[in-house]
This record gives C-alpha cells, structure tokens and sequence, in this order.
C-alpha cells in the first residue's frame, strides 16, 4: 500500500496532475482495484482522471470498501474540501476504535485508489465520493458562520453550546440528541419566521430562537454544522471499527463431518434422481408464462418428503445442470443427458450437482416467498445477479477456515458487512442464510464446516474420488420376499438399481429400499425387451434367498400374456399367429376409433400411431409390445419421456485483470503523455536514408528504445509518428504506436527518417 506525499511545491492542482505524477507501480495499483478503468484502455492520463471521476466507477470503487476504509471516507466527507491530514486524526482521534495506524492506512488506500488525491496538507475527495454520503455526510449540515451570528458566537466560544443547551428543558435535550448523530434536519410549521426568546411557546421554537436549530425553509429546520460539531466535541463519527471479526466460532471432527457430509449428499443425488423418474412418467405441465406451477412444487415436496424451500433446491439445480428441460408437447421433462447421468456414480453424479450449484445464478430461496407476490420456480424470476458472487464469496470465507473450524450464518453476515458494508442489507442477509442452508443441504458443508469433497468443490478440483471414498461400499444383494416384497439393505449399484426401478414400485427409501413387485411392474420390464426367463434369472442372481413361488407364477403368467400381439411401424401393422385373437381386436368396439383393417390372415393394419395403438391395446387389457421394421422387440419405455438436452451452466470465474493487461494500459498511458507534450517539428517527422533508417530500427529493437519516425501513407501525404518497434520481417515494421496505443504494422519503404525519441527532445528538435 502506498502513502500519501507530504506537501510539495510542485503540488497538483487536479486529479490528472496527481496521476501524472504517481508512478507506474502506482498506476498498476489502481488499475488492479478498479478494474472498469481498463475497459478499454485509456489513451492518456487526462481520460482516466475523467473515468476515474464518473459515478458508476467511483460507486464501484466505494462497494469495495471496508467498514474502515469506508468510515474514513466518510470522515473525509464531513469534513471541507479540501482537509488536512491532521484534521482527519482529530475528527475520529474520540471515536471508539480509534487507531492512528489504520486510520492513516486507510487514507492511504484511499489515495491508492484515486478516490482521494493531493498531499498530507491538501486532500481532496474527489466530488462523486463525497456525494455518495449524501446531502449530510457524518451527520454533519453546512456552516451557518457566515450568515448567522449566533451561530458565528457558537464557532468561535468553546463549550457556549454546551452551556445554553443546558438551560432548556428535557423535551429540547431530547429533540437536540435525536438529531446530532443521525440526520441533523427535521420539520416544522412555520419554521422561516423570526422568534424572540420571550416568545418562545414550545421547545422547537425555544431552540430556533437560541439559533441551535436554523430554517432552511418553510418547514424545514437543520443543527447548523457549528453546533453539531461543538455538542461532538469534534468528533465526526462515534464509532470506527477497524478490524474485522473472526467468522469461526467452533471447531467439529472433519471426519465426522466428512461421514455426515456423505450421507447428506447421497440423500440429494437420491432425491434428484426420484423427482426425474416420476417426471419422465408424470411429467408436470409448463405454464404459459414459463416456469412451474405452485401445486406442482408442492406436489414435488410431497413426493420427496421434503420442505417446498428444498424440492425448489432439487428442481432448480437439476434444471441448471441440464438435466432438466421443457418440452413443448410433455411439459418439464428429464432431457437425454439424464440418462448418461445415471449410468455413472453415484460420487460422480453429485459432483456434478455440486458445481452446477457452484456456478449457477439462481436463487431457488426466493421461489414461493411468504405472501405478496409468489414466485414460481423455473423462471427468470428466480435469477439474481448477486447471487453467484455472493455465493463463491461465502465458499471462500469457508475455504479460508482451518480445517474442522466452524462458521454460522450471523457470523458470516457480520464478516460480510464489514467488508463489503455499502452491499450490507436484509435481502443480502436472507440470501446467506439461504445459501448455507444450501450448501448443508447438498453436503458441501457439514456441521458448519467444508466437507473434504465440499473443499474441492470450491477450489474447483475433483471432488468424486473423495466423495467415493467416504460412500459406503454399495451392496449387491436383495433379500425377497414371500409377500411380493425385495429389500435391499443398502445402496444398489447405478446398473441393478435402475433395472430395481423398472420391474418394481418403490415403496420406501433410506438406509434400506423396500420395492414391491406387481403385475404393472413386471409388465414395465417385458415392455422394456426383457422376457420373463431375463426378469426370473435377475432376480434370482441378485437375491439371497430363493425366490418365492407366488413372485415366479406372476412373472411366467404376466410373460405368456405378454407379447402375443405386435404392433409394427409400417402404417401401423398388427400381427399375431393367433387369429381368434386378431377376430377379437377387430370386433372389440373400444377399439373402434383405430378403424382396423385386416391384409392377409393374422395381420391387420391402421392409419394410427404406433404408440396410440399401443396404449389403447393395452387399456383395453391386451398386452402388445412394438417391434421394428426387422421384425425385431424394441427396447424401451413407452411411459418414460425425455427432451433434448440443454448445455449445463459454465463455471463463473471472477478474476481481476491480468498484470500484462495492466502493464499494457500503463504503457499506452505513457505514451499518450508523450504524445501529447512533445512538438514535432518538421511535421513530416525527421529524414534519412532507407539504410540508415533501417539501422537505426534495429538497433531500437534490440534496445528497446522509442524512435520518432516520419511516415507517408499511400496518397504521399507524410505524418510524424512515435513508436517502439517490435520486429522486423519482410520489409514490414511492427510497432507499438505511442499515440494510439496499438500494435501497428508500416511499410519501411515508406518510412523518410527515424530518429531516437530522447536524442531528439535532448537536441531541441522536439
């Protein structure tokens, strides 16, 4: 950090002076802090000063402020402009907190971002900055001094002000007190109007008549400055806190963290994965305006057993990783990366809803909202700018702790209102409270603390190995029952599992899974290409105990039905060896809307879809299944439907600008000065032989010297230009143009002369 100059007599006499004279390790300072003075790079010192001034950089600026830094500021507002060091130490030397060190550390930084500039003896805060407080910076009105000679009496008498307060009762103190550290204005009937002590009839009126309260309008009245500053003892702020607090307020077992951490986030890859398998079957309907609808949230809570703040979380990280899209026939349904995310790991599937919760801009807190107006999830509605920043701001605070250190969300809000307290408000505080819920919810915290997994996360590295390691090994067993019943005492593999979910209902989660088979779920099965000896032989690989009787006689009787009808794809076709069975479709009336048509024996055709065909059929109570144009089963779900996929959210990243960018900037500044202070003359720009132009380039080149060039461009007309070259190739130059802070390419055939920058001005012909 930089400091501020003592008084010089080269003093500036504007921001573009001081800059003018800071150096580049100055500039460089700036630039990293304020980054939107690079876009795009200033050509000279004078247009930064004016960037440097304009209200959103400097607003910007002042967001980034500490509560320490900020509080100066502040004290700098109050006080004249310009001020002195000194009267800054004296107007916060009585605030509680007080440090001269970080006082003048902030001041210096203050100075370092350009919003203060000057020497010790004359600091001015730039005009933006000091409006930013506000119409009464520190509390403080304007001086009345000059118009009111009470008040002039006040300024001029230490402790008069003390003295005649002191004579006027309770109800005046009271008044006196709410205004001298708050807003110092107030209103009054009547108030421009000139009052006598001896006519004074109520304490307002005794105060304007001792001149400690001055109109400034019909109704309005303010504490003159003098008569503030005196009841202060001149003191600009009562309090200034300079360091920040300590976010951690506990320690846990990271272990034990870990291990809950685990649990936690299986539990949220199941509840993502059972919201998407009810979708791909029920999926529910998109409303007009976009987004889903308040019943269908709740619906989704009711399935997952969870509370609706929670099945938003699930719906909109699902949605943000892709995962999740609307389709324009179906409603909100899985999208076919869905599907290449539930043949990886169980690790490897929470990793990626991790990042995608990481990265997204969605603050899926806000859906639903108490009373007012309710948002809905899955619309625009739900995106807040502030939300991806505020998030990684908050993983980083957790990042910062030490390993098994603890953090609660007031401790977190405190931390952030002191180093961002111009952002400090209820709405931000609500969101962190919301986003370490979140982050509790999906396992990235556990107990207050960074999971290892969560840890990765954060730092953007793999995080699936380490989850992995924590998960308990899945088992490969299911134990049937005589009731028609399969537990599984763990977590099923990716593969048996989703084969699980397809010939049986689930009807309970947890440590355990209890499913129950029915004809409905077999028939899901043999729907899907698998016969009855592929549904038997599965379950009697995955069980430990033999199957029960009842379970295999459903299967075979469910197979012998299923599958003697087929329908086809060639306009539709339907086909069967049995043709009482095909005389029996043909004549059912329910049938009728299909209008079939009979080719040759056992084969009849309709103009319907194959899958309106199929679905009547099986209403109906027939059991078809499709096939191909080949002849042969096709493999899949009719019931389950998916929409193309969507990219997933890209991971944000806020950086500052890199220090070649900078470094650049610097350099066109420079050379934006030189071009505008030094004279050519001749304005054709020097002369010489193309040899020697030539030598004189190099030799530049490889002392990275500047070299003030003339130049003709195609209609001959010639121009003087300064420039640092960069290579030689091919009768082509390639330089860095000081006056336009470009790389440019020239012609050295049309190049007249080429003198050294600095040899010239020495010489006087510049």
């Amino acid at each position: 950090m930089g400091t501020i100059s003592k008084a010089t007599a080269s003093r500036p006499r504007s921001l573009a002076d001081d800059l003018r004279q800071r150096t580049d390790e100055q500039l460089h300072t700036i630039f990293s802090a304020r980054a939107d003075l690079l876009h795009p790079v200033p050509t000279d010192i004078g247009q930064l000063a004016v960037r440097a001034t304009t209200s959103p950089s400097v607003n910007n600026a002042l967001d980034a402020l500490n509560q320490s830094q900020l509080s100066v500021c502040e004290a700098m507002a109050g006080l004249a402009d310009p001020c002195t060091r000194t009267e800054v130490h004296q107007g916060l030397a009585n605030a509680q907190g007080y440090s001269q060190d970080s006082v003048d550390e902030a001041m210096a930084y203050l100075f370092d971002l350009g919003l203060v500039w000057g020497d010790e003896e004359e600091l001015h805060l730039i005009r933006v900055a000091r409006e930013a407080f506000g119409a009464y910076p520190c509390g403080l009105a304007a001086s009345f001094s000059d118009s009111r000679r009470q008040v002039k009496e006040y300024a001029n008498t230490p402790g008069l002000v003390s003295k005649v307060l002191a004579e006027g009762s309770k109800d005046v103190q009271d008044i006196m007190n709410q205004l001298l550290w708050d807003v110092p204005a107030g209103t009054m009937r009547q108030a421009n109007r000139s009052i006598r002590i001896e006519d004074v009839k109520s304490p307002l009126e005794w105060l304007l008549a001792r001149e400690l309260l001055v109109p400034t309008g019909e109704t309005s009245v303010v504490v003159p400055r003098e008569v503030s500053l005196s009841l202060r003892e001149g003191l600009l702020i009562k309090s200034l806190r300079t360091t920040a607090t300590n976010p951690a307020i506990g320690f846990v077992d990271s272990a034990h963290a870990d291990d809950a951490g685990a649990h936690v986030a299986l539990d949220f890859v199941r509840l993502a994965e059972t919201l998407l398998e009810v979708w791909s079957l029920e999926p529910p309907a998109q409303l007009r305006g976009g987004g889903l609808a308040i019943r269908d949230l709740a619906t989704a809570a009711e399935l997952l057993k969870v509370p609706e703040k929670t099945a938003a979380l699930v719906i909109e990280v699902v949605f943000t990783a892709g995962l999740l899209a609307a389709d324009s026939g179906e409603g909100w349904v899985p999208t076919t990366s869905y599907d290449r995310w539930l043949g990886i790991d169980d690790a490897s599937r929470w990793a990626i809803l991790a990042e995608t919760w990481r990265n997204m801009n969605r603050a899926s807190h806000v859906v639903g909202g108490e009373g007012g107006e309710r948002i809905n999830a899955l619309t625009q509605a739900v995106e807040r700018g502030f939300i991806q920043p505020l998030r990684a701001s908050i993983l980083e605070i957790f990042a910062g702790l030490d390993i098994g250190e603890t953090t609660q969300a007031h401790a977190l809000v405190e931390y952030l209102d002191w180093h961002r307290p111009r952002r400090a408000s209820q709405v931000r505080a609500s969101a962190v409270h919301a986003i370490i819920d979140e982050a509790a919810t999906i396992g990235v915290t556990s107990m207050g603390t960074l999971t290892t997994f969560g840890r990765a996360v954060v730092a953007g590295e793999s995080a699936a190995t380490l989850l992995g390691q924590r998960l308990p090994d899945p088992v490969d067993h299911i134990i049937v029952q005589a009731d028609l019943t399969a537990l599984a005492p763990g977590r099923l593999p990716a593969l048996p599992r989703r084969t699980m979910a397809v010939l049986a209902d689930v009807e309970s989660t947890g440590v355990a899974t209890t499913y129950r088979f029915t004809e409905t779920s077999i028939r899901r099965g043999l729907d899907q290409g698998q016969s009855g000896n592929d549904i038997v032989e599965f379950l009697r690989t995955l069980s430990r105990t033999p199957l029960p009787q009842p379970l295999t006689y459903m299967i075979e009787d469910v197979a012998r039905k299923h599958g003697v009808l087929r329908v086809g794809v060639a306009s539709i076709y339907l086909r069967c060896d049995d043709q009482q069975l095909i005389d029996e479709v043909q004549a059912d009336r329910r049938l009728a809307s299909l209008r079939f048509r009979q080719l040759a024996p056992g084969i009849v055709v309709s103009a319907s879809h194959a899958d309106v065909v199929l679905e009547k059929l099986r209403a109906c109570g027939y059991a078809p299944v499709a096939e191909s144009a080949e002849g042969t089963v096709l493999i899949h779900r009719p019931d389950t439907k998916r929409t193309s996929a969507k990219p997933p959210a890209g991971a944000v990243t806020i950086s500052g600008p890199s220090p070649r960018l900078i470094s650049s900037a610097i350099k066109a500044l420079r050379g934006g000065e030189r071009a505008d202070t030094v004279k050519l003359a001749p304005t054709e720009g020097p002369r010489g032989t193309t040899i020697d132009t030539l030598n004189l380039l190099n030799e530049a080149l490889k002392g990275a010297r500047e070299v003030w060039i003339g130049y003709a461009d195609k209609g001959g007309m010639a121009s003087e230009r300064i420039i640092e070259p960069i290579s030689i190739t091919g009768g082509f130059l390639t330089a860095f143009d000081v006056r336009s802070g470009q790389v440019q390419t020239f012609t050295i055939a049309r190049i007249t002369g080429a003198e050294y920058l600095d040899e010239s001005n020495q010489e006087g012909t510049a």
